[in-house]
């Protein structure tokens, strides 16, 4: 027995020192792709430091270096000082490379940086793209051609975004259905990488749903995209003055406005819309599925949500997925058993089949995802309320 509990404690030892061993360089991707806890962003971050003082024209090193400084920012660290010395030692090592000039316009953008023009570092990067680009890469350069108003250039890096097969099927997927459920030649309103992004590799990538118009909302904030915006919808944007908005949420509602009174009922907002900014118009907001349309009359918008469910969007994906998925793609799963919950009790007793097969999909949408169980049982449990 006493060599046994000897021969235990040294495995245990050799296990121990094998989960010492294991903390080793990794890409450092998005969170909205792969969520980390703020211990692995700083491992990553000493890495690929260590990494950088080895191999000084290393870009791969440097850029993952920059990336897991600035995303400790998520924790509420000081990342703006960490990220601002890592472009410190990137600019001393790799000036004039493409991952320099790439990083240099982020922090700019991020404000991270005492410069305030980021576009020279922005057009420098585009003219040195790599021949095999990664998420980040085109995650950037579509955002700032699209912010620019450059529609030609944002085209075709969607289209070879989207041809590239880096981007989650999931969060597709999902922003199809958006799409699908909108009235022809209508204009959707919304923020966030995982919002707008996929609606243009849609319409790029697929050519799909083409008549409608993304506006990205925090973009109205940079003239060149308020010019292309306002010539392609045809309207009039206020003189935008220095501290004459109460707020920034005063100041998106104040250029929302003119899109809102020119196109009216043809207006979606994302369900993600922050309520500080959909606030002036709440109540003329109505949920017609995944999205909310504005009208300035009440209208049977349940009648048009199970239109929605029943005909146009495709929702089989929720039941199995055959690779791993973003962190963005499951959350989204998991916002159909929110959004749509409202509608099993009309189904439990007028169909009782397409009940059965919209619960399975609302489930599977939760507990397919790597929520945790607290957070899956909370949103169960709207669906078992809702049958009550």
């Amino acid at each position: 027995m006493k060599k046994n509990r000897i021969a235990i404690s040294l495995v245990g030892l050799a296990f121990c020192m094998d989960m010492m061993a294991q903390v080793k360089p990794t890409r450092v991707e998005s969170p909205i792709v792969m969520e980390k806890d703020f211990v692995w962003y700083v491992e990553q971050k000493n890495e690929w430091r260590d990494i950088t003082q080895k191999e000084p024209q290393n870009e791969t090193a440097w850029l993952n270096y920059y990336n897991a400084a600035r995303y400790m920012g998520w924790f509420g660290q000081p990342s703006d000082s960490l990220a601002r010395q890592a472009m410190k030692e990137m600019r001393e090592a790799i000036p004039n490379t493409y991952t320099y000039n790439m990083c240099a316009y982020m922090s700019v953008k991020m404000g991270m940086s005492d410069e305030t023009d980021g576009d020279p570092y922005a057009e420098a990067a585009l003219t040195m793209l790599p021949d095999e680009m990664q998420l980040n890469d085109y995650n950037e350069w579509v955002c700032y051609l699209a912010m620019k108003g450059q529609e030609q250039r944002m085209a075709q890096m969607a289209k070879r975004f989207f041809d590239s097969g880096l981007y989650s099927e999931a969060v597709l997927r999902y922003s199809y259905n958006e799409l699908a459920g909108m009235d022809e030649g209508g204009i959707f309103l919304g923020s966030g990488d995982a919002t707008i992004i996929p609606k243009w590799l849609i319409q790029e990538g697929m050519g799909l749903h083409k008549d409608k118009t993304i506006v990205c909302v925090p973009f109205l904030a940079v003239k060149e995209y308020r010019e292309w915006l306002s010539r392609k919808l045809d309207v009039v944007f206020p003189t935008l003055e220095s501290g004459s908005y109460a707020s920034y949420d005063a100041f998106e509602q104040a250029v929302l406005q003119p899109i809102i009174d020119r196109y009216g009922s043809k207006v979606y907002f994302s369900c993600t819309t922050a309520i500080e900014v959909t606030k002036p118009w709440q109540e003329s907001l109505y949920n017609e599925g995944l999205l909310l349309k504005y009208a300035k009359k009440p209208y049977d918008n349940l009648a048009v949500k199970r239109r929605n469910v029943e005909k146009r969007y495709q929702m089989e994906y929720l039941l199995v997925s055959f690779r791993p998925e973003w962190t963005a793609g499951q959350r989204l799963a998991a916002n159909y058993a929110v959004l749509l919950a409202d509608l099993l009790p009309y189904y439990a007793k007028h169909d009782k089949q397409r009940y059965d097969w919209l619960m399975n999909l609302l489930v599977s949408g939760v507990t397919n995802t790597s929520l945790d169980e607290q957070h899956k049982q909370s949103i169960l449990q709207q669906l078992a309320v809702s049958t009550d």
